[in-house]
């Protein structure tokens, strides 16, 4: 049975992105009114409290990311006035910098604005996993990944980029570019340009020839097993593909492997929009799924080089579940913590969880429509 919990009064327009803290007990909501929320859960109950609401950024919030606890209550979120703000919950003083921020816990800590240099918008950010640091990812629609370091663990004031990484993909796109509409899937909202003109995610200052919003950073995911060292899984552009990046501690990095496109032809391939890396668990392969604006899910299995079980020192990449149930494009792939349950969200308003069989075959679990409420639960079949 799929259990959905309603969350009254959210935001005052589309919500944007929804992110767990690390025990699950916590919840952070934005929007498209510049705010952001944070709800508790109460477990006995099973119902959702608001704690905290304040105005976050000068346009619309479209990501959101929790910091290990071990580092604090911190939270960071992106914007399409292009920048990255860092959060840390304590105390009873406003955020700085803004008067609608009166009475939150949350403070501003830092603005990182090294996408504004560009004109790019910020689509994604994520921490990395608590064995490397508090570091940060961001990736922004010129095609640059970004990883921050915090250099004063106390205050959060300080951030150096140690690595700036162009991901501009070498073949041409091929579809049209996706908007930013159609990337939260709500056609009769704007976010491309408010009334004064100004565009959020404009190509505005953007110097490189031929870029495009679609040609732009997507989305990543951090390898969460601390052997491999610091792992990260991009998508950038139309090509459909995803690169695998090792980053060294020398600031050196290089593409470790590349997943392939749903479609055979590079060229005409749909745009990768959401990647996700699964926890180990404790099992000798790792598990990547994607989803993009071909409606499809896919699972990568990822075997490591050197294993025991292989031959060689390349990376294995082979495709363990492929599925296009959502019909549509796909906003969002999620893993739980044990890497074993996979869920997926798309344009058909749906979200569906997969999980392997003892065999090895992944299948639905079921479904919930999130307008209506309708579930639908599945056998798994061993």
């Amino acid at each position: 049975m799929i259990q959905a919990s309603l969350l009254q009064s959210t935001h005052g327009d589309l919500v944007t992105d929804a992110a767990y803290d690390f025990y699950g007990l916590r919840l952070a909501t934005c929007s498209l009114d510049q705010r952001i929320k944070t709800w508790n859960l109460d477990e006995n109950t099973g119902q959702w409290t608001n704690d905290n609401d304040w105005k976050a950024h000068d346009a619309p919030v479209c990501k959101l990311s929790w910091a290990h606890p071990e580092y604090g209550t911190i939270l960071a979120s992106c914007s399409f006035d292009k920048t990255v703000k860092i959060w840390e919950e304590g105390g009873v003083e406003p955020a700085r910098g803004s008067d609608n921020n009166a009475g939150s816990r949350w403070r501003d800590r830092a603005t990182l604005s090294e996408s504004r240099l560009s004109g790019a918008s910020v689509r994604t950010i994520e921490f990395a996993p608590r064995h490397s640091g508090l570091k940060l990812a961001v990736l922004s629609s010129d095609s640059y990944l970004r990883i921050y370091d915090c250099m004063e663990l106390h205050s959060l004031a300080t951030w150096n980029v140690m690595f700036e990484i162009d991901l501009q993909m070498a073949h041409p796109p091929a579809t049209p570019p996706m908007s930013t509409t159609e990337m939260f899937g709500a056609p009769s909202t704007s976010l491309g340009s408010t009334s004064n003109g100004r565009g959020y995610g404009s190509n505005a200052g953007n110097t490189r020839p031929g870029k495009r919003e679609a040609d732009g950073g997507w989305a990543l995911s951090w390898c969460k097993e601390k052997s491999l060292g610091d792992m990260i899984v991009v998508t950038a552009g139309t090509s459909g593909a995803a690169k695998v990046l090792q980053l060294s501690d020398t600031r050196s990095h290089k593409t470790a492997f590349t997943i392939p496109p749903s479609s055979a032809n590079l060229a005409d391939g749909p745009a990768m929009t959401t990647v996700a890396w699964a926890p180990t668990s404790g099992r000798r392969f790792h598990l990547i799924a994607t989803g993009g604006r071909d409606g499809k899910v896919q699972i990568w299995k990822i075997t490591p080089p050197n294993d025991d079980l292989r031959t060689g020192s390349d990376w294995g990449v082979t495709l363990a579940g492929a599925f296009d149930d959502h019909q549509s494009a796909v906003t969002r792939v999620e893993w739980n913590v044990t890497g074993t349950v996979l869920s997926s969200a798309g344009n058909d308003g749906n979200i569906r969880l997969w999980k392997a069989t003892y065999g090895g075959a992944w299948r639905s679990m079921g479904h919930i429509h999130t307008e209506h409420g309708d579930e639908e639960g599945e056998e798994m079949n061993t």
